[in-house]
């Protein structure tokens, strides 16, 4: 694999946090120089399109192309093009917020991101059909999931900015970001691990764990539409899609755990380290998501900032962040026998974890009407500081690894 492609990755990840700091340090000190939406925007934009976007990107390229397609400078020369895309939103958007220039390369890393899907799914050469799926789910959920920022041209032009609709909009895109493209992408590139082995016929049970899923990313948008629209009938809908969540997950712990195991017999403490997290972060995930079947819970996880702010982070910084730096040291790009390795990753996590409880306490504390938490947002501003000095590990880690993978390998 290209170690560059993953040190641009990495690189866009560290930005990406340190905005998340000046963030958190707006709440603590008076920051004058830029606007906070305009760099939220920023933040979150080069978080899910410049590092799990891009990691997404080389980790498919390296894993569901045959060495004769990664030949093809196509894909290189389109990812290039696409971390342009994106260098160009990292600095328009803290810069300008939601206008031309910043507009524009949103629209391009779209646009980038069709031709991605065009040219792996008639270039990917995957043997198993379990995997296939997975694959072939997570890229439709992909463009799915920017059908939601196509109508906000019309919605903005037509005076609907200030519409529920507007809103819907947003939440459509990253509900089937978050929940279809992230998700599905991370679960075919850790069935493909997985299945490397060989192992019994259950076809059946995934095939019930698939159409589950599939199912319960539909029907969970109904908590969206609830929040927007507030009919009881999305909060059953929502509540149907979590059921089918459950369910779904338990079968893919039947069919794939015994295998998983066996594997983690020959991963390193790191590896173990890195995938234990991932899988601990979707359990909480599936289990957090699980509360909203309780309608106080529902309103609650919709309205309260904290819990809102604590959840994306666990889904894009526990459970898929997780897992890309499994696949990265899985693959070899990450020296896992480093102390720089090990020290990254343990800063990670715990900056991570004392965050989450930092905010779920703090939304828990609001759900209770019992105020703000002593030193609130110090406190935040600390820990997030965690992650930049983590990934600036990762980084390093990068390039001093001593393995190098070739190109054709």
């Amino acid at each position: 694999m290209k170690k560059f492609w993953i040190l641009l990755s990495f690189s866009n990840f560290l930005i990406a946090a340190l905005f998340g700091l000046i963030l958190r340090g707006a709440f603590v000190w008076e920051i004058n120089w830029v606007e906070y939406r305009n760099l939220m925007h920023g933040h979150s934009h080069v978080a899910m399109l410049g590092w799990v976007y891009m990691a997404l990107y080389a980790l498919f390229w390296r894993r569901f192309l045959p060495a004769s397609k990664r030949k093809n400078r196509s894909y290189s020369r389109l990812f290039w093009f696409t971390q342009i895309t994106v260098i160009g939103m990292m600095v328009s958007f803290p810069l300008q917020g939601y206008a031309a220039i910043s507009i524009t390369f949103s629209t391009l890393h779209i646009l980038a991101s069709y031709a991605f899907v065009y040219r792996i799914w008639k270039d990917h050469n995957i043997s198993h059909p379990a995997v296939k799926k997975l694959f072939y789910a997570a890229l439709v959920f992909l463009i799915l999931s920017t059908f939601g920022v196509w109508i906000l041209g019309p919605l903005v032009v037509s005076g609907g900015r200030s519409t529920a609709l507007y809103q819907v909009a947003i939440q459509f895109y990253l509900h089937f970001q978050f929940h279809g493209w992230f998700t599905f992408a991370v679960l075919a590139l850790l069935l493909d691990t997985v299945l490397r082995l060989n192992w019994e016929k259950n076809d059946h049970v995934f095939n019930w764990f698939f159409y589950l899923f599939i199912s319960s990313t539909l029907l969970s948008f109904g908590l969206v539409l609830f929040w927007a629209y507030g009919k009881e009938s999305f909060w059953w809908i929502n509540n149907l899609g979590i059921l089918f969540q459950l369910v779904g997950f338990g079968l893919f712990f039947l069919f794939s755990w015994k295998k998983i195991h066996f594997l983690q017999k020959n991963w390193s403490f790191t590896e173990n380290l890195a995938f234990g997290f991932g899988f601990f972060s979707w359990m909480m995930k599936i289990g957090i998501q699980s509360m909203v079947i309780f309608r106080e819970a529902a309103v609650s996880a919709t309205t309260i900032r904290p819990l809102m702010m604590g959840f994306i982070h666990l889904t894009v910084l526990g459970f898929v962040s997780a897992f890309l730096i499994f696949f990265f040291s899985n693959l070899g790009l990450l020296r896992i026998s480093s102390h720089i390795f090990l020290l990254g990753l343990t800063i990670f996590i715990a900056g991570f974890a004392f965050t989450e409880i930092t905010l779920f306490t703090q939304g828990i504390f609001y759900w209770m009407q019992w105020g703000q938490l002593p030193y609130y947002y110090e406190l935040l501003f600390v820990l997030s500081a965690f992650l930049p000095l983590s990934i600036l590990f990762f980084i390093i880690n990068i390039n001093f690894t001593i393995v190098k993978i070739n190109l054709n390998s």
